[in-house]
């Protein structure tokens, strides 16, 4: 069976940036978040001998999610100057190696891989999702799985519902009703995570709590109707976008060695040219050398 993989570009820019010392070439240049962020894509590489891979990132415009909610990811501190450089010369490198690139005006990466899993899956792929990010668990079936790359934990629909007491389906549910800080996702005040799933169980989700809302509302008395709902929205994925991509505009293509070794060169990264061609010459990309 053919398998996808799909890395959530943010999730991997922005801890290479912050877990790392700061780091950068002799003219100055930062370069701490590229360096962590391909030694991850090269781990995942070197691990699974991809060949379908995308790298989906964030729209820089403001996403739908915003529109609904101008107070949505509102906590988040903007991203720091010596960061916003480096992903133009991420996106340059990937596009060098070979590696496509999905990315929409308006959308977030979550929704995109979304789209591409659930689609993929249907047509009989095996989709492995990198991402630490919780709303992506809904869409774990018996052909998705998401891999955490904080400690690289694969989830599956079993470890979904070891870990968070719903199955996959269940989680927009779960996280609608406890909140996501990360998102400023506020969630129902007075429900934490075991009383989630005893919610979830006696309600069957967040439909079934509206239709029998007064009944909740007894039970919950500060519970905000229109906040629910707008949490419900928030945390599912907008599968709407015109995202028009074939199996093979996914497939890993051939590298641009010479500016590949040019660039990498360039940013004083000799260990990674080092690893990048050990990964061509196994995959029967060619070398760099």
């Amino acid at each position: 069976m053919k398998t996808l993989h799909l890395l959530d570009a943010s999730s991997f820019i922005y801890r290479s940036y912050f877990a790392l010392p700061p780091l950068s070439t002799s003219k100055g240049f930062p370069t701490g978040a590229v360096y962590g962020f391909l030694r991850a894509l090269l781990f995942i590489m070197k691990s699974d001998r991809p060949q379908y891979l995308a790298v989906v990132f964030d729209s820089p415009a403001p996403s739908k999610r915003e529109k609904v909610f101008k107070d949505y990811k509102a906590g988040r501190p903007s991203m720091p100057d010596p960061l916003k450089v480096q992903i133009p010369v991420i996106k340059e490198i990937l596009k060098l190696m070979g590696i496509p690139i999905v990315e929409l005006p308006g959308y977030e990466a979550d929704d995109l891989i979304a789209m591409l899993a659930r689609r993929f899956s249907e047509e009989g792929f095996r989709v492995k999702i990198y991402t630490p990010d919780k709303d992506m668990l809904q869409l774990v079936s018996d052909r998705v799985v998401v891999v955490n790359p904080v400690n690289w934990e694969v989830f599956t629909p079993e470890k979904v519902k070891e870990k968070f007491g719903v199955s996959p389906e269940k989680v927009p549910d779960y996280l609608a009703l406890v909140g996501d800080k990360v998102d400023n996702v506020e969630g129902v005040k007075g429900i934490g995570p075991k009383t989630a799933v005893k919610v979830i169980e006696r309600f069957g989700g967040v439909e079934g709590i509206l239709r029998n809302w007064e009944k909740f509302k007894s039970m919950f008395p500060n519970a905000d109707r229109k906040r629910l709902e707008l949490s419900y929205i928030l945390v599912r994925p907008m599968m709407d976008a015109d995202l028009s991509l074939e199996a093979e505009d996914l497939k890993l293509g051939q590298p641009d060695t010479e500016r590949l070794k040019a660039k990498l060169m360039d940013l004083e990264m000799r260990s990674i040219l080092a690893d990048i061609d050990k990964v061509l010459r196994v995959g029967g990309q060619g070398t760099l050398f």
